[in-house]
């Protein structure tokens, strides 16, 4: 499992180093990370660029407790991060209490909204519980890519090609304080959204500037 987490770690890393990426609110992110724990929210088929991005920093990742949990523990290794075992459909409450340490830590805790099933793009609460729970500012992270092969999977996960363009959006930081949960879902989802229209045209705009 170690050697093919390197394997998966090397090819990773050498395809995002070819991919030409625009980032909007990376300033602010590491700006809000450098002073607190920070959760991290971003679609599950979405994150292939994001650990090249982020590679050494205090961040700590939820993995599953099956095998490939196993082999996404090894990437994440290699990559600099640390991962907290589990998922909502198994070890659920092992997962919590170690993302709870991880956040008084000093730890940006990633988490895929949409994860580990699904449905596509639809937001779970876990990240909006954490952010209240332990009142630290969630970031909603929205990646697209001009070219890529888009997975048969449920998540449609995406692999960009060589040299392609990607836009990655960080949004302004949120407090759930006082905020219910239903709404505080629905205020994510709205503006992951909203990012997912921006980077969307960043990308157009790009692809007209290109051609001129």
């Amino acid at each position: 499992m170690a050697a093919l987490g390197w394997v998966i770690w090397l090819m990773t890393y050498l395809l995002s180093l070819t991919v030409r990426c625009t980032s909007v609110g990376s300033d602010m992110l590491d700006a809000t990370m450098a002073k607190t724990a920070v959760v991290t929210v971003f679609w599950h088929g979405e994150f292939f660029i994001l650990p090249y991005l982020h590679r050494g920093k205090k961040v700590a990742l939820i993995v599953s407790q099956s095998k490939d949990g196993d082999l996404s523990e090894a990437v994440n290794r290699h990559y600099g991060f640390a991962s907290v075992r589990g998922s909502s459909s198994r070890g659920a409450e092992a997962a919590a209490l170690g993302v709870l340490d991880f956040i008084k830590g000093g730890y940006t805790i990633a988490i895929t909204g949409d994860g580990p099933r699904g449905p596509r793009h639809e937001l779970k609460p876990g990240p909006v519980w954490f952010a209240q729970k332990m009142d630290v500012p969630l970031i909603p992270v929205t990646i697209r890519f001009r070219h890529c092969i888009q997975l048969h999977s449920w998540d449609e996960f995406c692999i960009p090609l060589p040299f392609t363009r990607a836009v990655v959006i960080y949004g302004e930081p949120i407090f759930m304080r006082g905020i219910q949960r239903r709404e505080g879902i629905r205020t994510i989802q709205q503006r992951m959204e909203q990012q997912e229209q921006t980077a969307l045209a960043l990308l157009h705009d790009r692809k007209r500037h290109d051609i001129a």
